[in-house]
This record gives structure tokens, sequence and C-alpha cells, in this order.
């Protein structure tokens, strides 16, 4: 057997893995009163629960699922971007609610710089969000920006 043979032998193999998913939650500790067992029927609940992102430096995307009668099942913090914007592909934002069986979302995000008005890019990345959501058999019920002590609604505002 030649050298380099025996070597090829003594070198032990690399284990190979396979990746296995594994989602743990984390409680987030909510005000008295907070909408928390109860349908969304409005923007402002919303606002009210993420209010405090009025205070963040940076633009935070979050996305809120709901269960069929409008109960919060989950929320994750999907992107942190810059001050003045923030990026996620639509997948991103929906990909850890999807074994909760959600029957649609909220998405809401802040800008920083206090005026809550969707620019050109939040109004292309809701629409695009809002198709990929509905190919999925789901509902994207609104989009909200926080702003300071303000908030736009996409659904208030009949865009979506």
């Amino acid at each position: 057997m030649a050298k380099s043979q025996k070597l090829a032998k003594k070198k032990k193999e690399k284990p190979v893995f396979l990746k296995e998913v594994q989602i743990k939650f984390k409680k987030k500790r909510v005000k008295n009163g907070a909408p928390v067992n109860e349908p969304i029927s409005h923007s402002q609940q919303v606002y009210e629960l993420f209010k405090d992102l009025e205070n963040e430096t940076k633009e935070k995307l979050i996305c809120i699922s709901l269960d069929i009668k409008a109960k919060i099942l989950c929320f994750e913090v999907v992107a942190i971007g810059s001050i003045n914007s923030v990026y996620a592909r639509p997948v991103e934002v929906i990909r850890t609610s999807i074994p909760w069986n959600p029957y649609g979302f909220v998405i809401v995000h802040n800008h920083p710089s206090g005026d809550p008005s969707p620019s050109k890019s939040d109004k292309e990345f809701t629409s695009k969000l809002q198709k990929a959501i509905e190919t999925l058999g789901c509902e994207l019920y609104d989009h909200i920006i926080i702003g300071d002590d303000t908030y736009f609604s996409f659904s208030d505002a009949g865009l979506l």
C-alpha cells in the first residue's frame, strides 16, 4: 500500500450533520390592559402595543402573526436597519410564523425621524409583501409605521 493511501486511511472522516430546526420563544412583558388575548380590531391597538418603537434610533421591522380570530399568536423583530431604512425579503418577514399556522399578519416598523408618512419604498415593500402573503392563503391586515406620538396605518388609509 502506498504511503499516501495509508495516511488517507488514518485521517478520520468528518461527521456529517443535518440542521434541525428548533424554535424558542421568550416572553415580552406588556402593560396591564394591553390587548394580548383580544382580537386586534383596529390600528390603535397595535400602535399602543408597539408605541415604544418611537424611541428607537434605527428602523425596526416587526411581524405580528394573528390567528383566525385576529388574536396575536406571536411577534418577531424581523430586521433592524439604519436611521432611514430597513430591508427584509417577504419570506424573511413571515418565515418564523409559519409553524404557528397564522391566518393573517400585521407589519409594524418605525421611522426614527418621527414622521410616520410612508416612503415610496414602504409602499412598494407592502405591495410585494401583500402578494406573497396572499399566495400562502393568508391576509396582510395592516402595515403600521410608528413616528413621534403618532402612526400611519396602510389599512386606515385604504392602501390595503
